[in-house]
């Protein structure tokens, strides 16, 4: 799912003593701008220019509760700036004479994009966020300050524009998020951060219960686990990171939001069968 400025102008007033009056001397104190944040000097810095959370925070977690005709169950989202996140995922029949229960794990980090069943390998694929940050590393310095710098002003762009034109508007724990529909799925969409706050369709629906802007992130918990060594294995597509990261510098980002989109789908939830 594809989700997807210019910063301050400050006036200065100079007061004068007229030279025909023994007024005494005004002086307006101008308040400086604020200083413009340090550019990026490593991959993890510029993937979090990339792929920031909103209001500076550093990791979100939610929790949802799934809901549907005889079924019930869990949903956990973590995610981290610059491109990482965890979905864990439970559901249960209810009402029947036998429960059955399907549960699965989901892992993204800027080198791989990870999902299965519980206890089984899944699939594996490359995430080419990695590779994109080592290519912009690469760039001589100023081509890295001008990408760096392009991507700020497309955020702050991006901002001013949903102030602008908000859309259809709803909230989900004071938090507002766009309403979408695609096909006969109704969506409420955090945009800033890129996650979903209401889901619903016509096997199940998904809504937020606790927004965590602070949780506590486990050192392990964007690695993959042992049984991924055995996961079936997608080849990556073939993208040129230079004429990315140069359209970029221009104000052109469609390959960017590309790259940002796979990490940013719906949860693929497996009924209990």
């Amino acid at each position: 799912m594809r989700i997807l400025a210019i910063a301050a102008l400050a006036l200065a007033l100079i007061g004068c003593k007229s030279p025909e009056r023994d007024a005494p001397e005004t002086k307006i104190e101008v308040t400086p701008e604020p200083a413009a944040a340090p550019l990026p000097t490593n991959e993890a810095e510029f993937l979090a220019e990339l792929m920031p959370l909103p209001d500076g925070a550093e990791a979100i977690e939610i929790s949802y509760a799934v809901t549907g005709p005889a079924l019930e169950g869990e949903l956990t989202i973590l995610v981290r700036e610059g491109g990482y996140k965890r979905e864990h995922w439970e559901l249960r029949t209810t009402g029947g004479d036998v429960g059955l229960r399907s549960a699965g794990l989901s892992i993204v980090n800027p080198e791989q994009i990870w999902s299965a069943p519980e206890g089984q390998p899944g699939e594996l694929r490359p995430n080419l966020l990695g590779a994109l940050a080592r290519a912009w590393l690469a760039l001589d310095e100023s081509q890295r300050v001008a990408v760096a710098q392009a991507i700020r002003d497309w955020h702050a762009l991006l901002a001013r524009r949903r102030a602008e034109v908000p859309g259809d508007r709803g909230e989900v724990l004071g938090v507002a998020c766009l309403r979408t529909r695609v096909a006969a799925q109704n969506l409420c969409m955090w945009e800033e951060a890129g996650l979903f706050l209401r889901y619903e369709g016509s096997a199940f629906s998904i809504e937020a219960t606790q927004i965590d802007r602070s949780p506590k992130v486990p050192t392990d918990a964007f690695v993959l686990p042992p049984e991924a060594r055995d996961a079936t294995r997608i080849e990556a597509e073939t993208v040129d990171f230079g004429v990315a990261l140069a359209e970029a510098a221009k104000g052109n980002f469609a390959e960017l939001v590309l790259l940002v989109s796979r990490t940013r789908g719906l949860p693929k939830l497996e009924r209990p069968l």
